[in-house]
């Protein structure tokens, strides 16, 4: 049986990573060799964000990652602003609905 973890992880990578901007005409990753992607990196502590969050809008959830996830990234500045937000440059903000809504998914399979 394969863990919450591991099953999150699977369908970012078949769902989020197909249709993501970072992704090349060959199937790669551009972020690989050049930064750590932001959603792979982070899937415990997204795991964690949505299984203590219970809300139909997404804005309880995007708080939890600017407090637990963002301001610990080395791209966010003491202010709170990020450059790679700002420019839509970071996927795992990018795409965090979309992410929600599959961790959520997970874990009702699961209970």
């Amino acid at each position: 049986m394969t863990s919450l973890k591991e099953r999150v992880e699977a369908r970012l990578r078949e769902d989020v990573c197909k249709a993501c901007v970072f992704r090349t005409a060959a199937g790669e990753c551009s972020l690989e060799g050049v930064r750590d992607c932001p959603i792979l990196t982070r899937v415990d502590k997204i795991i964690e964000i949505v299984r203590g969050i219970d809300s139909p809008d997404v804005a309880p959830y995007a708080q939890a990652l600017r407090e637990a996830v963002c301001a610990n990234c080395e791209h966010q500045h003491p202010d709170g602003t990020c450059r790679l937000r700002d420019r839509l440059d970071c996927a795992l903000d990018d795409y965090f609905a979309w992410i929600v809504n599959i961790v959520d998914e997970e874990l009702a399979a699961t209970e």
